[in-house]
């Protein structure tokens, strides 16, 4: 019921966060256009539907589009048909439709190759028991997470097995905020905070009286920490 959604939209802001939804058939777009939703997620089962797929991309709206199933000809048509409709943002989540997934499975190293490919930002929809999966995707230019979340794995449902606890959910957020962080740029510049530690590198000292003019040999030097010399 509408008074529901409200009631959801009002605590989602309250936490800043995005809300929207998933459409499965036609009749679901014209339902959600009430909502002014601001994106749309494609479902893996829905990522061969072209027809759903050129409604959504008419609403002008960015499109999260999960690749579960889809060989690599099914995704071009989708992105393809995605961009001659209207859709100027769509984000590729990499998908393996297991439930729960095994890390074996994943093949985390098709997230580069789907940017490259496709030239758009890539995700992945993460179906695994852990969060291991989703912090290296985040290291190999993952940039949006999805991750089925419960409050209570009690509470028995066809997700239940593999989605994530809220403590669960909060160390997701951390380590992916902490990878992405960790990459930074190819650079060897020293960091500010370095340069306290930069004391105690060698510096070369004199161990020998000598006077002007004497011969500096091996002996009369000695490389000693810290670096005050």
């Amino acid at each position: 019921p509408w008074s529901w959604h409200k009631k959801i939209f009002k605590e989602a802001k309250k936490l800043g966060l995005q809300y929207f939804s998933t459409p499965f058939d036609l009749s679901a777009i014209e339902f959600l256009k009430q909502f002014n939703l601001p994106i749309y997620k494609v479902a893996s089962f829905e990522n061969t539907d072209i027809r759903l797929i050129k409604l959504l991309a008419k609403t002008i709206k960015p499109i999260i589009n999960s690749l579960g199933l889809a060989t690599i000809g099914q995704i071009e048509e989708a992105v393809y048909t995605a961009r001659k409709n209207g859709c100027k943002k769509i984000v590729l989540l990499k998908c393996t439709r297991d439930y729960p997934a095994k890390a074996k499975d994943t093949n985390l190293n098709s997230i580069e190759f789907l940017k490259k490919k496709f030239k758009c930002e890539v995700g992945l929809s993460d179906h695994t028991t852990t969060n291991t999966a989703s912090v290296v995707a985040t290291t190999l230019g993952a940039t949006l997470i999805e991750k089925h979340f419960i409050l209570d794995r009690n509470d028995k449902g066809p997700d239940s097995s593999f989605s994530i606890m809220p403590d669960e959910l909060e160390m997701l957020c951390k380590e992916t905020k902490d990878a992405w962080l960790s990459l930074g740029h190819a650079g060897y510049e020293r960091k500010k905070a370095e340069e306290a530690n930069a004391k105690f590198r060698r510096s070369i000292y004199f161990v020998k009286a000598l006077k002007a003019g004497d011969i500096i040999t091996k002996d009369s030097i000695r490389r000693i920490r810290p670096g005050f010399g």
